[in-house]
């Protein structure tokens, strides 16, 4: 469900209360253009926070009336507004909103399917995770629905029946005439991060750490970011961990571009025929799991130690990197 299918089946909720209200004038209206501009406003402009809504925040978006002595709000619609944005399907009762966290003895008595079914993307450490994880011996079978980090139960349970029975896990399934990929527990499928300008691959950990220098690129800008790779792919930047120190030290100083583009000339030149073109690093590196094979560094959480890295180098006539 894309935020907009979101505003337009609350807009529906909106509707149907307004019908029976009976019109802009009677006690209870709810003006629904006002109401999603309110949304917005707020910060509800992705689907994560649309997720994150309390029915007690869409409430304070609605209208008190005065009822008799009473002052009232529409509760139930604000209730049923939440279970939209949460992604809830209409046979989920508004108040089952979020689930509750499954205790590790409760989830070794629940069932695959019950499993699934508790299956939270973004804990996969939890007990239900782990159990998943077990019975799956990570092999991938979980599939997402609709783009999002919304579990597709009926395929994910389908998948780990198949390799609770000894399969192994699938790389795709077919869903409704698409090809969709199949994930391991604790992948998800708009993870990603800032690729390390020096060392392709790797992805800067959420503050820019780098896991190679212990040092952080935030605040770096991108263009610069990009220089130091084409830098690398003209074969004028060798990365040794002591070049790399050297790196960092002069696009953190004073007049960083200036600098990178007297030292690494052909970069220069390089940087703007690819400007020019659009085709510049994207250096954006994906945190997933695809076709069974592991594209992220940190998910087995081995130590960094730190030690003299290989140089690289960049073939232009094989395109390959090369240490």
């Amino acid at each position: 469900m894309s935020i907009q299918d979101k505003f337009d089946a609350a807009l529906a909720v909106i509707n149907e209360h307004n019908t029976t209200v009976g019109g802009a004038d009677k006690p209870g209206y709810i003006d629904p253009e006002q109401f999603i501009s309110c949304v917005k406003a707020s910060g509800g402009t992705t689907e994560d926070r649309l997720k994150a809504m309390s029915h007690e925040d869409i409430l304070s978006f609605l209208p008190r009336t005065e009822v008799g002595k009473f002052a009232v709000q529409p509760v139930l619609v604000a209730k049923a507004i939440a279970g939209i944005f949460r992604g809830r399907d209409e046979k989920n009762p508004p108040d089952s909103a979020e689930k509750r966290p499954v205790g590790s003895k409760k989830a070794e008595k629940m069932t695959p399917r019950e499993l699934v079914e508790a299956y939270d993307p973004d804990e996969p450490d939890n007990p239900v995770g782990k159990r998943l994880k077990d019975i799956s011996r990570g092999e991938p079978f979980v599939v997402f629905a609709d783009n999002n980090n919304t579990v597709d139960v009926d395929n994910t349970f389908k998948l780990l029946m198949e390799v609770k029975g000894g399969y192994e896990g699938r790389k795709d399934i077919e869903v409704g005439g698409t090809i969709k990929p199949v994930y391991r527990v604790g992948d998800k499928i708009d993870a990603y991060a800032d690729e390390n300008p020096l060392y392709p691959g790797r992805p800067l950990r959420p503050d820019g750490t780098c896991d190679q220098t212990g040092r952080s690129w935030e605040g770096v800008p991108t263009e610069l970011r990009q220089l130091v790779r084409v830098a690398m792919q003209t074969g004028e930047l060798d990365v040794t961990i002591e070049t790399a120190h050297n790196i960092l030290d002069m696009v953190v100083g004073s007049e960083p571009m200036a600098k990178l583009r007297k030292r690494y000339r052909d970069a220069s030149v390089k940087f703007d025929e690819l400007k020019r073109v659009g085709n510049l690093p994207k250096l954006t590196i994906s945190l997933a799991k695809e076709a069974g094979e592991a594209r992220r560094p940190f998910a087995k959480g081995k130590q960094v130690v730190w030690a003299q890295s290989p140089g690289y180098r960049f073939n232009a006539a094989d395109k390959k990197w090369s240490h």
